[in-house]
């Protein structure tokens, strides 16, 4: 089965077996390249933006979701 980016995260964040705060989200941060985002960074998932205290990114931007390390997600 293949997971939405808000399913992955929702999963992540609301499993008891996870620790959200070993969650990276790795996106296209324009102009800079590539940046990282951590689980406990990420305020709300939407169905279109992951959302911080300062800024939102949209999920066509995101390229990974790395939990404990490993990556669990990949566009």
């Amino acid at each position: 089965m293949s997971y939405s980016i808000k399913q992955m995260l929702d999963k992540l964040k609301w499993h008891p077996k996870f620790d959200f705060s070993r969650v990276v989200v790795r996106y296209v941060d324009r102009p800079k390249g590539l940046s990282e985002l951590r689980g406990n960074e990420i305020r709300d998932v939407g169905h279109k933006f992951i959302y911080t205290e300062s800024f939102a990114i949209p999920h066509h931007r995101v390229v990974e979701i790395i939990y404990d390390g490993r990556v669990i997600w990949k566009r």
